[in-house]
């Protein structure tokens, strides 16, 4: 945490000069006024900020990621409350940051606070509408425990759509398996068989990449292909 509190205060310091500089460049411009002045160190006050409070999520996701999968990786997610405070802090800065709303929303859940995990994940929808992980997990948490089946397949549909964006294939290939759980679990027997025709495909897309253990869509104990 000192690190970072470096960090921001390097970066703090580095903002003060560009936005000096900035001003001293448009007053040496003979018809640039005092209003358009204000207003261009303003955008770039703004942008730089955003970009302050970016890089201070990552370097608080990437100091608590590691330690969720590695240290405490036989510890059930549930019981990984210390996580809370930092994973709120991340969403704050970067609203974009999707993992956070994920594992956040699941660590909530498993502690009963379930209205708070729901609320969790729908904020991580509406910062982020077309990203497949959240609304995977949206879909999955409206069925454990929010509006039921019907709300968490229109849900699950709409991650078919191809404006979804996904990490990578593994990202995705992680997360298909869950829709078709909740597809056949709906007797949508067409949706699944969209879900199982692009799991095949990212099978042969991936290859090497995926483990034994990946190729068992349906979790029945034997891989699929």
């Amino acid at each position: 945490m000192r690190d970072l509190q470096r960090y921001i205060v390097v970066a703090a310091v580095c903002l003060a000069l560009v936005l000096g500089g900035q001003a001293m460049a448009d007053s040496l411009v003979p018809e640039a006024s005092g209003a358009e002045t204000n207003e261009a160190v303003g955008r770039a006050a703004s942008s730089y900020l955003t970009g302050i409070k970016t890089y201070a999520a990552a370097a608080l996701w990437n100091r608590l990621h590691p330690v969720m999968h590695g240290y405490y990786s036989e510890i059930p997610i549930g019981e990984q409350r210390y996580m809370l405070s930092t994973i709120s802090l991340v969403i704050a800065l970067d609203p974009h940051q999707e993992q956070a709303y994920s594992v956040g929303s699941w660590i909530l859940a498993d502690n009963g606070r379930v209205e708070e995990a729901l609320v969790m994940a729908e904020r991580g929808v509406e910062a982020n509408p077309r990203a497949g992980l959240l609304l995977s997990n949206l879909a999955q948490m409206e069925y454990l425990y929010g509006e039921g089946l019907d709300t968490a397949v229109v849900i699950a549909e709409r991650v078919l759509k191809d404006d979804i964006e996904w990490l990578d294939g593994i990202q995705q290939h992680q997360w298909y398996p869950l829709l078709g759980d909740i597809f056949r679990q709906a007797d949508r027997d067409d949706l699944d068989a969209l879900v199982q025709d692009r799991l095949e495909r990212l099978d042969e897309e991936l290859g090497d990449e995926l483990s034994h253990e990946d190729h068992d869509h349906d979790h029945d104990g034997v891989p699929d292909h």
